[in-house]
């Protein structure tokens, strides 16, 4: 287990190694010819342009994502727990949960839609399905162009649609 300090080292660490003037330590003034006033605005630039996904055991720290420079979290122990309670429920399900996070073997992507369609075709979903089967793969979901969150299981298969090309599929494949 990362403890909050050891996390912190960690992410500064890899700042470091983003920075133009790696060899610069932050005890020093001038090295390199870098000054300790340009070290802290280019370590500043870095942060900004960081992206920090964290992981978070307690639901109850959530509140710190919101005022810490995190861009997302992961609640691991919810995800564990929703697991477990799939599990328990159908225990078949364990046998899909293996194979999706196996290692080796299947793995849940994001493909473009050039793979599946024509710009501007208007198909099903359901046909979209059948072409990902005919390569060998489970098309589960989408997203459109201009929506944020993918549809996973869209209720409403056999409805024709207009798909663009920048729109994506979620897909169950072997790893490429």
């Amino acid at each position: 287990m990362i403890t909050d300090k050891a996390a912190s080292s960690l992410l500064h660490g890899m700042q470091l190694t983003r920075l133009p003037c790696r060899d610069v330590k932050p005890t020093s003034l001038r090295v390199s010819g870098c000054s300790h006033s340009s070290w802290i605005r280019e370590m500043q630039q870095a942060s900004d342009k960081s992206i920090i996904i964290s992981e978070i055991l307690d639901s109850r720290t959530r509140n710190l994502v919101s005022v810490s420079r995190i861009s997302d979290y992961v609640l691991s122990n919810e995800l564990v727990s929703m697991a477990l309670a799939m599990v328990a429920e159908e225990k078949q399900i364990n046998r899909v949960l293996e194979e999706l996070f196996a290692e080796e073997g299947n793995e849940m992507c994001i493909k473009p839609a050039e793979f599946y369609l024509f710009d501007q075709e208007e198909i099903p979903f359901y046909e979209i399905v059948i072409r990902g089967r005919q390569r060998n793969e489970i098309v589960i979901g989408f997203r459109l162009a201009n929506a944020e969150r993918a549809i996973i299981n869209p209720p409403e298969k056999l409805q024709p649609r207009k798909w663009s090309l920048a729109d994506v599929f979620v897909v169950i494949s072997l790893g490429d």
